[in-house]
């Protein structure tokens, strides 16, 4: 009888403490909210453009709850690339955990590649063989994949066509524009439109990356490699010297360029042309969304045409690529998800968005393969082609050392501040002695 009422009352016992805890998880739990689920705070730099920001609301939204990109922005209207250069360098150098995936001018892949994540483990050979192999390569730096591709760039030679219209012979000139016009003809046609008194031809001519785009476009892929890829630099060239020669000769004899081009980055070079009603500019595909917000600032009707480069009969010399890749900080406390963001920007539908958006040119093929989205957008086309014929300036290791000295130079010699033999004799003998002194 004994042993009876203790098992009753061990059961009493285990039956309310059921009951508790029956009531702690259907009541308690059920009715308190749960500790809300970390989310991951991901730091992106780069140009954040309308574009970038609709990307990165739409991942945003994708990973709500799970990952939340944080845009830090570098915009080109206020940084120059070289500028944007040595603020990503200072902040990289200082391990700052504030940058997590940043953009790169696809000539520094090399340069920054000491501060970044190795990214062979995180994509295929399959994953590779989507992009352009003018985008892929720029990724590589001593036989790894340092960064992935975001986009492409290449040179451009714009004019306005609603002021060419109103030549004589416009459909002769347009012809001659599509098919790429030489560097003769342009000069004489040129002459002609100078005496409009308006500017006939921008390009980029301040002390940054921008200038050094327009000089190698004067070179053949030949010329560059044979100068800029030897262990001595040789500056005294007959070919580099007329190349630097060329663009004093536009602002000074020919008097096509004005000379507050040495001031100017492209962006000063495009409003310089909206605003002075100017003929011809040397840009990036990016010109197109400037003269969009423009025409719907100022209530005009700007019309614009594209063609390449012009080039020198005797020379088979090509337009300079462009174009931002992305990297992963080596101090990234959120590696892979800063993997998944770049694997988001390069899926199909965010390629096409960067072009349809931002008239940003995609890295991977499927897009230049998609006969629907090139019917919407022709000038895709264009482009395309385009880049088939580019080159790449040289890929060098200290590539933006000699490339911050050579733009140093050459900016004081278009500002006639020293004479071209010895803008390039100085050049020559500080990227050869391998120390940097300029400021």
């Amino acid at each position: 009888m004994l042993n009876l009422k203790k098992n009753r009352s061990l059961w009493f016992w285990l039956t309310v403490a059921g009951f508790f805890v029956l009531f702690f998880y259907f009541y308690v739990l059920s009715f308190s909210p749960l500790p809300e689920q970390d989310v991951v705070k991901l730091y992106y730099v780069d140009n954040i453009s309308a574009t970038h920001q609709l990307l990165i609301d739409r991942f945003n939204k994708q990973y709500a709850g799970q990952i939340e990109v944080v845009p830090v922005n570098l915009p080109f209207s206020k940084f120059s690339t070289n500028e944007r250069k040595e603020i990503l360098a200072r902040s990289l150098r200082s391990k700052s955990e504030k940058i997590d995936v940043f953009a790169v001018d696809i000539i520094w892949t090399q340069r920054f590649s000491r501060w970044s994540l190795a990214l062979d483990p995180y994509f295929s050979e399959k994953w590779k063989q989507k992009f352009l192999q003018q985008s892929l390569r720029t990724c590589f730096y001593q036989n790894k994949l340092m960064a992935a591709p975001l986009y492409l760039d290449v040179g451009l030679l714009y004019y306005r066509d609603d002021l060419l219209q109103k030549l004589p012979d416009y459909e002769a000139i347009k012809r001659k524009l599509d098919q790429r016009m030489s560097w003769e003809e342009f000069l004489a046609l040129g002459k002609r439109l100078s005496e409009s008194g308006r500017p006939v031809f921008l390009f980029p001519a301040n002390n940054f990356e921008g200038l050094m785009c327009v000089f190698y476009e004067l070179l053949t892929p030949e010329q560059i490699a044979a100068t800029f890829l030897a262990d001595s630099i040789d500056l005294h060239k007959p070919e580099i010297v007329a190349a630097l020669q060329h663009l004093h000769h536009l602002i000074h004899r020919d008097r096509l360029t004005p000379s507050v081009v040495t001031g100017f980055d492209e962006v000063e070079c495009y409003n310089y042309l909206l605003q002075h009603d100017g003929y011809f500019v040397r840009g990036w595909p990016g010109f197109e969304f400037s003269v969009q917000e423009y025409n719907q600032q100022t209530q005009k009707n700007v019309r614009i045409g594209v063609a390449p480069v012009p080039y020198f009969r005797t020379k088979s010399a090509r337009a300079i690529y462009g174009g931002w890749n992305l990297m992963v900080s080596e101090n990234s406390q959120h590696k892979d998800e800063a993997i998944q963001f770049i694997k988001f920007l390069q899926e199909a539908e965010n390629q096409k968005l960067l072009f349809s958006s931002g008239h940003y040119l995609p890295a991977l093929k499927a897009v230049y393969q998609d006969s629907v989205f090139l019917a919407r957008f022709p000038r895709l086309a264009l482009h395309y082609r385009l880049l088939q014929n580019g080159q790449h300036r040289p890929m060098r290791s200290d590539y933006t050392r000699v490339s911050d000295i050579l733009s140093f130079y050459f900016h004081q010699a278009l500002k006639n501040e020293v004479g071209i033999e010895q803008a390039l004799e100085m050049a020559e003998k500080e990227i050869n002695s391998h120390r940097t002194n300029i400021n």
